[in-house]
């Protein structure tokens, strides 16, 4: 008997609080929708990291350690002199790798990534992928990346060669083509061992950053003798478990995502159940009419209530698993690297779905209560109460003032949680707000047709539905856009403090194998115009001076700046307002020219007043080891100039200047200012007219406005957050227009037609999501903020971005809610 009876309150509650039909749909939504976004950003983040192995693979191959002695990129260093004891022959590999080779392919030099080693090892596998042809094996052979061979249109049987290469060291030739596993685009280069030692020409190794390290793996014996050695050595030492246990934030903090859903969760059980408990207040009063107490209408109510987070959560955390692995093509192509095995993360989700019917069940309780705070007679003749307006002013005063004050102290103090929370009550000051903007709003609605009219003032009479419609909204919007923020001022606070080599739009040519003439001259002016300034770029050098490095003209000591015996940067050689301008962005001051011209240096850098030390002029030593005297100078401090010009020269001097202190300048390299933003096939186009002229493609250099990265792991957020939001505004609408059915029925039953209601509808949704919008930005704004502020990070909003996405949500809301339009024909027969 008890268990029919507790099976009969069981789907009474199911009936009865869930409803049916779409009003079903639209409540289990509310907690499917969440836990579905939650469940697909825990899985899409988890497959951004890749596993331990997959980590290890492509740093380490299938060994056990690396070791990189410190004698790397001179000589080839020999482990085995370095380890007491035989080491096996097998087990160990070298591998030479560096990180800018200039290598000239079809016919323009670039500069890429490179790596050397026995390719047919065991101990490298997984650390390319073939695509095409096969790896190199012979000293003449080399394998080049996909996106080196789409770009370059290169393919088997094709030739390219070191820039520096000897005269007599021919070409290698192009065996396949091959892929870096962890990124897609890579332009990198792999060849045989023997290679690069065909190419090297003796003089420019020290300039590559080459590298060699040992790929070991043989006993732990073995192992731990070679870590020892490499240890007291003080040679870098790379491990298996260290790479392979290496994690980011996210992937040793995975319910971090989780949170965002279950705070949704929690806000929309509340709001959904504030509106639905007084939905049923005839239901209830016939309940109570034939004795169901008080009590038991409440346990009726969080029964149903429960039955619907808990399959709603299910049903979120199923499909989200179901989604998420049905994004990972998608995810593959935006990234363009490998992902992390497919595994589904059951203590992720585990802690989400308990999360998610905690915070649902916790949404439900409070509402709830409701099914026993009316008589019979109060349910059944829907008699408004009292608003309770000054508890809700009360609530306004407390949250708002709190807020502000949590806010001040977080920015002083920079205190991490408190400016979160300062925010968050402020959102709730906002929300208490509502009713009292929602009366104002059906006060001014006099003047409008009747569909805006009817909107504005049934919102106006029942707050409560449209105030739960966009508390559930804004919560999502202030993650979402405080996400944007947080991502934009992070963003624009790199770029503002990024300092160029040069200034912006500014393209140079250095001249590191040719001499100045006007034949590069020309061939410079013919791509980048007649209107764009061209300057030499001069120093100051000993007369005679000679290259210390064989075919490298810029390693002719110059002169240097020299302050009460300390170095305190180049000097550069200026002769007319123009070159002055190029170097500093701007026109010299009368006072900086005559100075220039009297024969002083002028010091750019504000930290060392003149005449507070000596000044000089002293040239480093040459070939020979003998360093000349230091010739003192007079200095006079200029006017300020930005970081980008300190970045380049510590001073400037005149010809004359110099040649009075027995230096003579010299070009080191040729300097266009672009009038406007360099077209993006600049640097093609200039190294195709000076590469036959002794300037490689490689050393080119064009100032454009810096743009930093943002990371793939955000850029996911940032789309799940506009999903999240995007979705709850259109879940909470829906629901909204669901309540509104006995209202559009009655519309129906006094001759209304079906697009007045549809106008009626759409017109609230808009209002809803205007107002969710516009709390949520201001939450956003102050959640960032409140993470910035501490920092001294101002916060930049990207108000086009919001902007759009705001209309974008608030036209699909509206079509949406008129699309609900409730079919009112067949419930008029019915009656």
């Amino acid at each position: 008997m008890k268990r029919e009876r507790d099976a009969t309150a069981l789907r009474l509650a199911w009936r009865l609080v869930v409803g049916r039909g779409w009003r079903r749909f639209t409540l289990i939504a509310l907690f499917t929708v969440p836990v579905l976004l939650s469940t697909v950003a825990v899985h899409v983040i988890g497959v951004l990291n890749l596993s331990g192995p997959q980590k290890a693979e492509s740093q380490l191959g299938q060994a056990n350690l690396s070791v990189t002695p410190a004698a790397a990129g001179k000589e080839q260093p020999d482990l085995a002199s370095a380890v007491p004891g035989t080491l096996p022959s097998d087990g160990i590999v070298p591998l030479r790798s560096a990180l800018s080779l200039p290598m000239v392919i079809s016919g323009m030099t670039e500069e890429i990534r490179y790596q050397e080693t026995d390719w047919s090892s065991p101990l490298v596998s997984g650390m390319t992928r073939t695509l095409s042809g096969r790896l190199p094996s012979a000293p003449d052979e080399i394998a080049v990346s996909r996106a080196l061979a789409e770009d370059r249109h290169l393919s088997p049987g094709d030739t390219v060669r070191y820039a520096w290469a000897p005269e007599g060291a021919g070409p290698a030739r192009i065996v396949g083509t091959v892929e870096d596993p962890t990124g897609y685009r890579a332009r990198f280069a792999v060849g045989a061992p023997g290679l690069f030692a065909r190419w090297d020409d003796r003089t420019h190794t020290g300039l590559l950053g080459l590298s060699t390290s040992w790929l070991v793996r043989s006993d732990v014996a073995t192992e731990a003798r070679i870590t020892n050695a490499a240890h007291q050595q003080r040679w870098p030492v790379t491990t298996r478990k260290a790479v392979s246990s290496a994690k980011s934030l996210l992937e040793a903090q995975p319910g971090l995502l989780a949170v965002p859903g279950l705070a949704l969760v929690l806000f929309s059980a509340a709001a959904a159940f504030s509106i639905r408990m007084r939905r049923l207040s005839r239901q209830l009063a016939v309940l109570s009419a034939v004795g169901f107490s008080g009590d038991r209408l409440v346990r009726l109510a969080r029964s149903g209530g429960t039955a619907a987070v808990a399959i709603g959560t299910g049903a979120g955390v199923l499909g989200g698993v179901v989604l998420g692995q049905a994004l990972r093509p998608v995810v593959r192509s935006v990234v363009e690297r490998d992902l992390g095995a497919f595994s589904v993360p059951f203590a992720a989700l585990a802690l989400l779905a308990v999360g998610a019917v905690v915070s649902g069940v916790a949404g439900i309780w409070l509402p709830t209560r409701l099914a026993r705070t009316a008589s019979v007679r109060e349910r059944l003749t829907r008699a408004p109460r009292a608003e309770g307006r000054s508890r809700r002013h009360t609530v306004l005063a407390v949250s708002g003032a709190s807020g502000v004050l949590l806010l001040l102290f977080s920015a002083t103090q920079g205190a991490g949680v408190a400016g979160p929370v300062g925010a968050v009550l402020v959102v709730l000051a906002a929300l208490t707000v509502l009713p009292d903007l929602l009366h104002v709003l059906g006060r001014l609605s006099a003047g409008l047709p009747l569909a805006g009219r009817f909107a504005l003032r049934d919102l106006s009479r029942e707050r409560r539905r449209p105030v739960a419609a966009v508390a559930s909204s804004a919560l999502a919007v202030v993650l979402a856009v405080s996400t944007a923020a947080f991502v934009a001022s992070q963003t624009e606070q790199d770029r503002r403090m990024h300092v160029g080599s040069r200034h912006l739009n500014q393209v140079e040519l250095p001249l590191r194998n040719t001499e100045p003439s006007e034949t590069v001259l020309t061939a410079v002016r013919d791509v980048v115009g007649p209107d764009a300034p061209l300057e030499e770029i001069r120093t100051a050098v000993p007369v005679g001076a000679r290259p210390t490095a064989e075919g490298n003209r810029l390693s002719v000591p110059s002169a240097r700046l020299v302050i009460g015996g300390l170095p305190s940067g180049s000097v550069q050689v200026v002769d007319t307002p123009e070159q002055f301008r190029d170097l500093t962005g701007r026109a010299p001051t009368s006072r900086e020219w005559q100075a220039l011209g009297g024969a002083k240096v002028l010091l750019l850098d504000q930290a060392v007043p003149a005449g507070s030390a000596p000044v000089a002029l002293r040239v480093p030593p040459g070939p020979g080891g003998v360093a000349s005297p230091p010739v003192p100078v007079d200095p006079v401090r200029a006017d300020p100039v930005d970081k980008v010009t300190l970045s380049q020269a510590g001073a400037l001097l005149s010809s004359a200047t110099a040649r009075a202190a027995g230096l003579v300048p010299f070009t080191v390299s040729y300097r266009a200012t672009l009038p406007d933003n360099p077209p993006a096939d600049l640097e093609e186009r200039l190294g195709r007219a000076v590469e036959p002229l002794g300037v490689p493609t490689s050393d080119l250099h064009v100032e454009r406005g810096y743009e930093p990265p943002v990371p793939a792991r955000w850029s996911v957020t940032l789309t799940i957050g506009a999903a999240v939001a995007l979705v709850s505004a259109m879940t909470a609408v829906g629901g909204a227009a669901q309540e509104l059915r006995p209202r559009m029925l009655l519309l129906r039953v006094i001759g209304f037609r079906g697009g007045v209601q549809r106008r009626i509808l759409a017109i609230q949704a808009a209002v809803i999501t205007g107002l969710a919008m516009l709390i949520g930005v201001l939450g956003g704004w102050l959640v960032a903020g409140s993470q910035l502020w501490p920092e001294d990070v101002p916060v930049a909003m990207p108000w086009s971005t919001i902007a759009v996405t705001a209309l974008g949500v608030a036209t699909a809301s509206s079509a949406l809610a008129a699309a609900l339009r409730p079919r009112t024909d067949s419930r008029l027969r019915e009656r």
